[in-house]
């Protein structure tokens, strides 16, 4: 079994629960005007009928907006807890690799957090977890989804993490290391032979059998070196 460090998910869960918190707030904002426009029926009811008219257009044109931004949000809290599932999921398969694999999992970075780093004498791993169901393909050098193009580009957001995780292992170690890039779906049907733009893209299922295949490339110094500023990270 392969060492763990980390929560997976957790930043995901924390994104999800404020989004919840700004959908309780929008809620609580629609009730709130509803309560003083009840309050003051008797006080809007003497302003006269042009002003009346005036109120209720921009009271329904609030209200749209409020309920409009609610759904949104909603939507983005149920994303954020599929892709924190999805997150769990994956920590789950990386912890049956062998003996000589560490797993870090959820590591803030500013701005944004890598979902799973890898590591093991055949290299760093760097894993985006995507929850996404469907099949994923590819045209040329772009990544489809069911036949279309992703909403956003995972290949490059991939690759931006790839670049800031080298940059601070760089720092901490003082030795540049190479990091494979690796997308990796939880529940889609990866239809892929090759990677794209040198990002690996495959299933979670075939995820393991992907990070044992791969040359040695680390000395059990880099190990140390590299797990220790890694653990650090992730506490």
């Amino acid at each position: 079994m392969s060492q763990q460090h980390g929560n997976a998910g957790q930043g995901a869960r924390i994104m999800a629960f404020k989004r919840d918190l700004i959908v309780l707030g929008c809620a609580l904002g629609m009730f709130f005007i509803a309560w003083q426009w009840m309050k003051n029926a008797a006080s809007i009811s003497a302003l006269g009928l042009p002003a009346i008219i005036a109120l209720i257009v921009a009271f329904k044109f609030l209200l749209n907006k409020v309920e409009k931004k609610t759904k949104y949000v909603k939507k983005r809290a149920k994303d954020a807890d599929r892709g924190a599932a999805a997150e769990v999921k994956v920590a789950a398969t990386m912890a049956e690799l062998p003996e000589g694999f560490t797993a870090f999992h959820d590591l803030a970075f500013s701005g944004f957090n890598i979902d799973h780093v890898v590591i093991g004498t055949s290299g760093i791993f760097l894993v985006e977890t995507k929850s996404h169901g469907g099949k994923v393909t590819t045209e040329g050098d772009k990544l489809l989804l069911n036949g279309n193009p992703t909403d956003k580009d995972f290949i490059n957001q991939t690759w931006s993490q790839t670049y800031q995780l080298k940059s601070f292992l760089k720092e901490q170690t003082g030795k540049e290391y190479q990091v494979k890039p690796v997308l990796c779906f939880s529940k889609a049907f990866v239809q892929l032979r090759q990677a794209i733009k040198g990002v690996a893209v495959v299933n979670s299922k075939f995820l393991n059998e992907l990070l044992q295949r791969q040359k040695p490339l680390l000395s059990s110094e880099d190990l140390k070196a590299v797990s220790a500023a890694l653990k650090a990270k992730s506490v």
